[in-house]
């Protein structure tokens, strides 16, 4: 709920039970006589009339501000939505962490490079997916991130061990992801298979001599 709807209903609270108060007045003065009978129900008409205007007044803000907050809410929905869609498409694994490496989310292309469901990825750490021999060295870049304040983005090369397959070399492009006030929160990755990257050139190499010498 926004701050200013929950001062709108605050204000609504406050002015009700003024007129709570003010209708309590009238019954009293009714009861003890003070004003003649006339007088008396006029100015309780008086009274009921500006409350009756006071609370549809707030009654309208209230209603203005909740179809606002619907209306913001429903964007922010698409929002959400369409960031889901951009997250889970991309072709490259993606994912999030905490400060210390533990997956906080990860897309479609990340649970098929580390061979595993999408869902058992959450809440690991990612040095779970790093070749055991190279475990050492990624926890001291990661605590490196850390110690240092700039918001450059980094690439390691690391060999990522996938479950139950052959580890195969990686880029692992990493940035830092701070609060309002600099401090760091989490980082993002996009990790790519450059094992059959490089495989590719050699395959064409291979390929293209193959074709020249059948020419000859």
């Amino acid at each position: 709920m926004s701050l200013e709807l929950i001062m709108n209903v605050d204000m609504f609270a406050q002015q009700l039970q003024s007129v709570q108060g003010r209708l309590v007045n009238l019954y009293q003065d009714a009861n003890t006589g003070v004003q003649p009978e006339a007088d008396l129900l006029l100015a309780a008409l008086k009274e009921l009339d500006a409350a009756s205007k006071t609370l549809e007044i707030a009654t309208e803000k209230l209603f203005e501000q909740t179809e606002k907050l619907g209306n913001v809410q429903a964007r922010l929905r698409e929002e959400y939505k369409r960031y889901q869609d951009l997250f889970e498409f991309i072709p490259n694994a993606y994912l999030v962490s905490d400060t210390q490496g533990k997956i906080l989310s990860a897309n479609c292309a990340t649970a098929t490079l580390f061979n595993l469901q999408q869902r058992f990825l959450v809440n690991k750490p990612l040095v779970c997916f790093i070749a055991v021999e190279e475990r050492q060295a990624f926890r001291c870049q990661l605590n490196q991130m850390h110690e240092c304040e700039c918001d450059y983005v980094q690439e390691w090369l690391s060999r990522i061990q996938p479950r139950d397959c052959e580890p195969f070399e990686a880029a692992m492009t990493v940035a830092p992801i701070r609060d309002v006030k600099g401090k760091l929160t989490g980082l993002r990755w996009i990790v790519r298979d450059i094992h059959h990257v490089w495989q590719q050139p050699l395959l064409a190499l291979e390929g293209s001599k193959g074709l020249y010498a059948l020419s000859l």
